[in-house]
């Protein structure tokens, strides 16, 4: 009898036991599956949210193309053009932090010189980094740092002809505007008026430009053929300067028009 109990005690321990080791491996496996299931959902939202977002950037420097190619519309005559813009928690607004100013100096001549500042538009991505249309060219810093011109001014340089369209860009009504709708940007001109057009004789031309971003712009304009330096570093606050010339240029044409901006 007692052997008997003895092997009872001895089996009900064992099934005890076995009982215990299922339970924990149970665990073990839902707690690896959870575990597993939640690492996957984690990087796969945070991808599919950098993938939308970098969407909307790129959305938003296409929008800034079409801005462009409007801006050339009313620089040739057109009176006024409208450009949407998809915000997407962002910000589009204006801001007072450019300049720019030409000098061309024919050879036996008497320099003609020309200076004003601009107000660009600025696209501020919820991410960072910003595109902005300025000069007529579109700018575009990414948030790792680094800002290149995607598209470049009205400027046109041949190997004996210099055509510069000195655009002045002013800002009216609310400066600001964000959130997640479309805004409308109207872009209207003045008559384009010719400041300077001669051929025959030897001209220097420069090109000082005032900007958060110099290295963009200076390498816009050597590709055009231009040497440039940097006059002045841009800071945190503060806008850096360079200037870029070109020189025995046969033929100098100066357009400047003033072209207004407001948001709709």
């Amino acid at each position: 009898m007692r052997r008997d109990a003895d092997r009872f005690r001895r089996g009900s321990r064992n099934g005890t036991d076995r009982g215990v080791s299922e339970t924990i491996s149970f665990v073990l496996v839902f707690s690896l599956v959870i575990a597993s299931v939640g690492t996957v959902y984690a990087v796969g939202v945070s991808e599919l949210e950098a993938t939308r977002d970098a969407e909307r950037v790129e959305n938003a420097q296409r929008a800034f193309d079409v801005l462009a190619d409007n801006v050339r519309d009313v620089i040739e005559g057109a009176p006024s053009r409208g450009t949407e813009v998809k915000l997407a928690d962002a910000t589009v607004r204006s801001v007072d932090d450019a300049r720019m100013n030409v000098t061309v100096d024919p050879a036996g001549e008497a320099p003609r010189f020309w200076e004003f500042s601009s107000s660009p538009l600025v696209y501020d991505a919820a991410t960072g980094g910003e595109i902005r249309l300025s000069h007529g060219a579109v700018v575009r810093d990414s948030d790792r740092g680094g800002a290149s011109v995607v598209r470049g001014p009205p400027l046109i340089v041949d190997d004996d002809r210099v055509h510069l369209t000195l655009l002045r860009q002013e800002h009216v009504g609310s400066a600001a505007i964000g959130g997640s709708q479309t805004v409308r940007i109207r872009t209207a001109g003045s008559r384009a008026r010719r400041f300077y057009d001669a051929d025959g004789v030897a001209h220097d031309v420069r090109v000082n430009v005032t900007t958060p971003y110099t290295d963009a712009w200076a390498r816009q304009y050597e590709s055009s053929g231009f040497d440039c330096t940097e006059a002045s570093e841009p800071s945190a606050n503060a806008s850096g300067r360079i200037s870029c010339s070109v020189s025995d240029v046969d033929r100098v044409t100066v357009v400047w028009i003033r072209v207004t901006t407001s948001f709709e």
